[in-house]
């Protein structure tokens, strides 16, 4: 007799658990995008990528709090695969397929826990969506809106892919054995104000401390923003590299154009150089391709822009901006980088993005290049 009520209550505990998990999946969300990609690169001779690819990810309804999900990334070409200035391929300019998400998520209360592939967005390990298939990490990441007007982010990471990794097309260690470990908080408690602070410990490579500020507003003729950064970077054998940096933009609303300025100086010790680490990078200074990291020791970067609105003309969606960047170092690096860029938002889920780059290195010509690359995103 309790034999037959035990096996009917695991009968009745499987079918309970067959109908949850039924749910989950029924009611799951399924999203993504098509992306194509081309690029057209010159140094020395001209290049070309075409590719068509793209993201389908899906994650179930949560039970108890706790869901699943996972995304896969392609970036088939066709034609040439030259895959010069931007990486739209694999190290060995082959298409390639990437399960570049895979993650077991909880939620409950003010409190989120992610384990396994997915997406991750700090100062020095994000992203870096400029090409084909973006960064993603291996981490498990603890999220925390508890404390008020904060947001407190634990991640411990072990690998990553995409456009900045060594190997694109696979995940691979990022600290072989130690991985790297970040603690950040995001302040928004003061109005128009925000502020940042975040550590990177990654066991015999570097240890960094990133501090942001930033504050916005607004005047008779429209909008202003100012900003502040520090990052102090050591990195093993006593070598470090100090950066400081300022940003100010400001808008005139009449006329849809904002102009900014932003500055980046590295004060190095040991030869230490800036590095972006793990992504693109946070300094203010960054362009579409040179950015601090490139002036070397005792690097100085100075970068104006200049963006224009074209809803003031009728033209709701399209925006157009002009950057010129200027880096310098110790090394005797002196290059400017001008960068382009038409936005256009067709719909809602429809983009197209052309950027157009002249970088000049001018000790050295045979560095100098040009860049056209352009995408058309549709989500869904």
């Amino acid at each position: 007799m309790k034999n037959s009520i035990a096996a009917a209550v695991l009968l009745i505990g499987i079918a309970l658990t067959a109908n949850v998990l039924d749910e989950a999946f029924a009611n799951g969300k399924t999203e993504g995008y098509l992306r194509l990609g081309a690029q057209w690169h010159k140094h020395e001779k001209y290049t070309s990528d075409i590719a068509l690819g793209g993201r389908l990810g899906f994650e179930t309804a949560p039970v108890e709090g706790i869901s699943v999900g996972a995304a896969f990334y392609t970036a088939p070409g066709f034609g040439h695969r030259d895959n010069l200035g931007v990486p739209f391929f694999g190290n060995d300019n082959q298409n390639y397929s990437l399960l570049g998400e895979a993650y077991l998520k909880g939620i409950w209360k003010d409190t989120s826990v992610r384990l396994g592939r997915q997406a991750i967005d700090t100062p020095f390990a994000d992203s870096d969506d400029i090409g084909m298939v973006p960064n993603r990490f291996e981490a498990y990441t603890l999220t925390s809106t508890a404390v008020p007007n904060t947001t407190l982010m634990l991640s411990h990471i072990t690998k990553w892919s995409g456009v900045d990794a060594p190997v694109v097309e696979r995940f691979t260690s990022l600290n072989p054995g130690h991985g790297v470990q970040t603690l950040g908080a995001i302040y928004e408690g003061i109005t128009d104000t925000t502020l940042s602070a975040w550590y990177y410990h990654a066991e015999d490579m570097v240890d960094v401390l990133y501090l942001e500020g930033d504050y916005s507003g607004s005047y008779a003729l429209g909008g202003f923003a100012v900003g502040a950064q520090y990052a102090r970077q050591d990195f093993s054998g006593n070598a470090r590299a100090d950066i400081t940096g300022l940003s100010g933009e400001i808008g005139f609303d009449r006329y849809g154009i904002t102009l900014s300025t932003v500055w980046n100086r590295t004060d190095s010790t040991a030869g230490a150089a800036a590095d972006n680490l793990w992504g693109g990078g946070p300094f203010f200074t960054s362009s579409e391709h040179l950015t601090l990291v490139e002036a070397g020791v005792n690097g100085k970067a100075l970068m104006g822009g200049i963006v224009f609105d074209g809803s003031v003309v009728g033209a709701a969606g399209l925006t157009l901006s002009l950057n010129r960047l200027h880096i310098e170092g110790d090394g005797g690096i002196d290059a400017d980088e001008v960068d382009t860029a038409l936005h256009y938002e067709a719909a809602p889920n429809l983009t197209f993005d052309l950027i157009y780059s002249d970088a000049t290195d001018h000790q050295n010509r045979d560095n100098s290049f040009k860049n056209t690359r352009f995408f058309a995103n549709y989500r869904f």
